[in-house]
Parts: C-alpha cells; structure tokens; sequence
C-alpha cells in the first residue's frame, strides 16, 4: 500500500485559487522526494521528519480540466483529475449558511429542476470539532460539482453567491462550506485570537478533557432519550391509538391552528398533546397523491391522515411538508391527527404559515378549529449540551486545516446564537476573527464579508433578544478595511429564523465581492448615510439625511407597505417617538422638535421593519443606523 497521500482538498473536482501560488502538501516516509506537475509546471519537496511534504507550483490564469499528478521516488502516484483554476472562497457560520438547497426547493424550484454546472462546485466538511489544538487534515469532506443528483446538498446561499460570482466574472468558482447550526462566532476561532477571553478559552480547555466531552454526548443522548421514552411510555394516545379515524372526540377541547399555547389552556404545557382535524377534498385531492403543508411548529410532531402516518419531524426548526400518497384520502370526512410533543412550555403552531392540503389541480385550507387533548404531562427535559459549540473547536477542526489552501476571500452568516450572549463584545470578537483569518492565510488585506441578520421576531420567547441592536453591532464590521456586510431587511420571515430567500442574499455578496476583488464598476451595496444636518420650514424642524449609493433612490414595499414608519427620534431627556418622515428628490426630511439641543436619529432599530424600505438601484436597504445630531 502507498504511503503517498494527499490531504482531501486536493482531491478529484478540486477548484484551485487562481493568480495564486499552487500549494501541494501531503504526507509521505520520512525523507521521500516527492514531485507535482500540473501541465508543464513542476516542483519537488522532501518530506520532513514528520512525513510531511510542501511545495508550490507557480500561479496560473483560470482555465482547465486539468490533472495534477504528485509521484514520490519510491514509485508511488497519486493523479488528481478534473482541476479546475477559478476563484475560491470560504463559507462559513452556522445555520442560514448551512441550509440546503433541500430546504430552498419550494422557494426556488427551477433552479431545483435546471441548475446543472460543473464550474460551480463545493467542498462540504461534516460538522467536526477538536479541542486539544488545530487538526492538520480534514476528516471529512470532497469537491461535488452542481448537478441534479447533488445540488440538494448544495448550501442554498453558498450556491447562489457562487453562481452570481461566476454570472459577474465568468469564473469557475469553488465554495469551501464549514458551517454547522447554532454555532457561536468563538467557536470559528483559535486560541490566539480568542487571547484575554479567559473563561472562553477555559471552556475549551473543559471540553479538550476526552473522558469529559464524551460524558456529556452521553449524558445528552440518555436525558434525550429518557425523556422521550417516558413521554411515549406515559402517552394516552399511543396506548388508545388517538390515530384512528373513528375515535370518539365529542369531549376533546378546541384550538385555533395556527396559534400559541401562551394565553391559553396549554398555557406552559410540557409533554404531549394529540390534534384532530376533519375536512372534505374537491374531486381534484381526493384520493390524489399530494403534499401537506403544516409551517413549523414546538416541538415536535407526527402526522397522521386517515390513520396512516405521513411524516414526522424531531424539532422546531424544520418546516413540516408531508407527501400524501394517492389512495389515502376521500372527499368526505377525511381527518388529520397530529402527535405534538412540547419540551419547554412555549409550545405552538406558527402564525403566518401556509396549513393546506394540495396538488397542482386544487388546494385546501386547513386553518381553523381543531379538537385536541393532553395525552401526557412531563417536567422540563433536562437542557442539551451542545458539545460542538464550545470555543476553538470548530475552527481546529474545520477551518484550522485550510489554512495550506489558498482562497479569495471568506463569506461569514453568522450571529443569531450571540444575539443572546450580550455579554461577549461581538464587535471585537469580529475583528478578531478577521483579522486572525488574515494571518491564518497570511493575507492582510483577505476580503471578510459578512451577512447582517435579517427582520425576526418569533422566537423571541421567553425572553427578548435585541436583533436590532445586534444588527447595528454588526455594522462595526465595515470599520475594517477590506470588509463587506450584507444588508438582508425584507428577506428575512418574522415567523422563520430560517428564511428561504437566499438567492437575493447570494447575489449581494457576489456584488461585494465582485467590487472588492474583480473590478466590477456597478453599484454593489445599499444606500449610506452621507451626511444629516438641521433645517427649517414654515416654522417646523427637520433633519435632512443625504446619502451616497443613492442613485435611482425610492421606497420598496417589502410586504408592509411604504409609509416610512421606522424613523424614531431620541431626546436628549429620554423620550423616543416615532417620526414623520417623507423622502424627496435622494434626501430624507425627518420632523423633529426645534428645543432639543441633541438628539439621535435611528432608523430600523427593532427586531423587524414596520413599513417601507428605503433602496437604490440595487433593490438593497438602507441599512440599520443610529446616528447623534448636535446643534
């Protein structure tokens, strides 16, 4: 067996950065000479006492297929077919980075149906994390290019930057995606750049304890499953099979779908609660294959039509879309019977989303009352222990082993898990990360562009995070040079941390990065408060707010009309009111009161927007702001 091997980057599909230098590592004996060619271009490493080869071939333009072939003295080859010279660039962040295209279909089913490019391509590392230092390889992960059997894999907004960077540069382009779901900025990072965060790194030490970590997986998996298995052993439902169509509901309570249980009897129910639903189907459903849609719901559920399951999902997040099969439904009488299991007491059906029964012929509404009863009480189940989310261990394990790998520039959708953490800066923490992956690939000047969090306001019980001033956090991003932000107000769901809408979202990074990196001369960003001074008219007081990257500027109804309502005004005794608002020929004119000396303008400070959104000629807002005016 050859003891020549190459790390899993490059590997057949690999997309090298271009106009860069072509670094080729791997491992070999001790003291082997080891050789890479790539077309005409060839260079040779002898491995160190580790086994460890390095060497560089000279940067080319774009272009390929091509095969790079790494052969040893020894006799021992390894060809790597199918190169491709392009852009390349990291993704990373936690959950609205991951979502796959699987979760997008609905939103964007052509691209489903027609996307097929093999110069877009990805390289998918599996979540993984290590807490005792950075790995040198990836354990996981190979280049898959765009096609039907993988692009439901794809990172919906990883795919759509890459297919708008190519659109605005020709290029092929490679996505390296390391993000996993609720992850937390300190755990993207290394020690060094976490330095003077004690008790983060302290953390990290905990969970480096082998024998500590893999205690907590299965103290997790037992609490989990124990609780489950109680809940199910317990259920009244289960035992009296509550599935069945003829069961007798005559002394079941009502419930209004979609709703919260807050304000209701179910009011901090914890355990398990059985739904029952009938309705009737047009000739064009009944007995036709379908599909169920029943928007999201806490926590989790199993879904019966007719007493035959149809689906089940294990948490909140998910949106449950069911296939029906055909021969199950009638036109009359039909009933729909949901297992909902609640954990923590906020249990609900979420308001705003599609509940219907459809095919292409017809569609049928299934809002409105339902019968339900409580089948099982439990405590709280106990709080899981994301072992993956600590500080440093994502970084060691997923991004740490990139760092031999050149790319253009890193894309960051990260934040919805340290909107709760207020007491890390994350503006420094930002910083740190950016300027800790510049000398990780030793580029000062690497292009970091970051997503800003879009409107959100649902899961904001039991307690309150402040998204909007989250949001004006992340603004200090742009303070750095080199650095993007995103602008995504209007693309996001109140209802959905999970919002579909991620190809305008793409497209806007491509913008930036287009603009930071390829020379492209268009607009790029959301208009930028320029300038805001006093004026006077008639006797009442504005203030005026001029702007840059404000051609074609107008007000976009974004599903809340176009009344400018999200302009408040802060008085330097305390009050914020609301203020009228109006814009005219690229200016806005805020009404305030002539008395006060200071006072501080904001603009979209809430967890979500309330009327229309200023926008350029790109169709991006104007980002969140608070801004102080003196005399």
């Amino acid at each position: 067996m050859s003891s020549l091997r190459l790390p899993r980057l490059l590997s057949d599909g690999v997309v090298l950065q271009r106009r860069k230098s072509i670094h080729i590592w791997g491992w070999d004996t001790e003291g082997t000479t080891v050789t890479a060619r790539l077309e005409k271009d060839e260079a040779s490493s002898v491995t160190n006492s580790e086994g460890r080869f390095d060497m560089y071939l000279p940067a080319r333009e774009s272009g390929g297929p091509y095969e790079l072939v790494v052969s040893d003295d020894k006799g021992n080859t390894v060809t790597v077919k199918d190169v491709m010279l392009g852009l390349v660039w990291l993704c990373s962040g936690q959950s609205n980075m991951e979502l796959p295209i699987a979760r997008c279909k609905d939103q964007y089913p052509e691209v489903v149906k027609n996307d097929v490019n093999n110069r877009i391509r990805t390289f998918k590392i599996t979540e993984e994390t290590c807490y005792s230092g950075e790995l040198e390889e990836h354990h996981t992960g190979c280049w898959t290019e765009v096609n039907h059997e993988t692009i439901m894999n794809f990172s919906s907004l990883g795919y759509f930057f890459a297919k708008h960077l190519q659109q605005l540069t020709g290029q092929t382009v490679g996505i390296i995606n390391a993000s996993l779901g609720g992850s937390r900025i300190f755990g993207w990072m290394g020690r060094e750049m976490l330095e003077g965060y004690d008790d983060l790194l302290a953390e990290a030490d905990k969970y480096a304890d082998k024998d500590f970590y893999e205690g907590q997986i299965k103290k997790n998996i037992e609490n989990g499953d124990g609780w489950r298995n109680s809940l199910y052993k317990a259920d009244e439902g289960i035992k009296n099979n509550w599935q069945d169509e003829d069961i007798d509901d005559t002394d079941w309570n009502s419930f209004t779908v979609p709703g919260f249980f807050k304000g209701t009897e179910l009011d901090g129910f914890i355990g398990s609660v059985w739904f029952r639903k009938k309705f009737d189907l047009p000739k064009e459903l009944a007995g036709k294959a379908a599909r169920l849609f029943m928007g999201t719901m806490v926590d989790s559920d199993i879904i019966f039509v007719n007493g035959q399951k149809v689906g089940e999902t294990g948490y909140q997040y998910p949106p449950r879309k069911y296939d029906i099969p055909g021969g199950l439904t009638r036109e009359k009488d039909n009933v729909m019977v949901i297992r909902l299991t609640v954990e923590t007491g906020i249990g609900r059906f979420t308001p705003g989303k599609e509940l219907k029964i459809f095919n292409d012929s017809a569609s049928v509404d299934l809002s409105g009352e339902y019968k339900y009863k409580i089948a099982a009480r439990s405590q709280q189940i106990e709080p899981t222990d994301f072992v993956n989310w600590k500080p440093t261990g994502l970084f060691n394990a997923m991004t740490a082993p990139c760092k031999n790998f050149p790319i253009d520039g890193v894309v960051w959708y990260q934040g919805e898990s340290n909107v709760e953490l207020p007491q890390y800066d994350y503006a420094d923490l930002t910083e740190r990360m950016v300027n800790g992956y510049r000398k990780l690939w030793n580029d000062e000047n690497l292009p970091f562009i970051g997503v800003q969090l879009p409107n959100f306001v649902i899961d904001q019980l039991p307690k309150t995070d402040d998204w909007g001033e989250f949001r004006l956090i992340q603004n200090k991003i742009l303070d750095l040079p080199m650095t993007g932000l995103v602008v995504t107000l209007g693309l996001g769901e109140d209802n959905d941390l999970h919002p579909t809408k991620k190809e305008p979202i793409g497209e806007r990074l491509a913008l930036w990065a287009a603009h930071m990196k390829y020379g492209y001369g268009a607009e790029y960003r959301e208009p930028v408060v320029e300038n805001v001074r006093r004026v006077s008219e008639d006797d009442e007081s504005f203030l005026e707010v001029t702007f840059s990257h404000c051609g074609e500027l107008k007000i976009s109804d974004e599903g809340k009309g176009t009344e400018l309502a999200d302009f408040y005004i802060e008085y330097q005794d305390g009050k914020c009111e609301k203020a009228e608002a109006a814009l005219i020929d690229e200016k806005v004119f805020v009404k305030i009161e002539e008395k006060s000396e200071k006072l501080i303008l904001k603009w979209c400070c809430e967890n979500t927007y309330h009327g229309g959104l200023i926008v350029n000629e790109t169709g991006i807002p104007l980002a969140p702001f608070r801004i102080e005016v003196s005399e």
